[in-house]
């Protein structure tokens, strides 16, 4: 049976380090994701469900259990992606891509939407760290020879 590799040294320090800051936002998202990622994932879902809804308000719609579902999911792709990543597996990259592009996308939009404030900015920053170590040179030449 196949071992799960955490971390893989082994991998650009790009990469390397888009493994760990994907666990990292994972454990913030498992810590905080009660107060502001959720907050974060209730507001998306409202501009989403907006668009669409037309007996039923999208503030009735955010107490539902959808939000945190988001934030679970996003915990989770966070995880498997960086796993995937440390186990050369393409699928691994592209979801942790996708939770990264997400992410960043939601933070943007949010803050938009809340005014800049510094905490919505150093989220943002982090976030667009992490896109820029996924899709770096570097990152890109390693996962087009050896992922699987």
């Amino acid at each position: 049976m196949n071992r799960i590799t955490w971390l893989n040294r082994s991998q650009p320090q790009t990469l390397y380090s888009a493994v760990l800051l994907c666990y990292f936002f994972a454990a913030l998202l498992l810590l905080s994701g009660t107060r502001v990622e959720s907050q974060l994932a209730r507001d998306t879902f409202e501009g989403i469900v907006s668009l669409f809804a037309s007996d039923r308000t999208a503030a009735d719609l955010g107490d539902s259990i959808i939000p945190p579902a988001v934030t679970v999911l996003l915990i989770g792709a966070f995880v498997a992606g960086g796993a995937g990543t440390a186990n050369e597996r393409r699928w691994g990259h592209w979801l942790c891509s996708g939770a990264a592009i997400y992410a960043a996308i939601a933070t943007l939009w949010w803050g938009a939407r809340a005014s800049f404030e510094l905490g919505v900015i150093l989220r943002l920053m982090f976030r667009g760290l992490l896109l820029v170590l996924l899709f770096h040179p570097m990152s890109r030449n390693h996962r087009r020879v050896w992922f699987t």
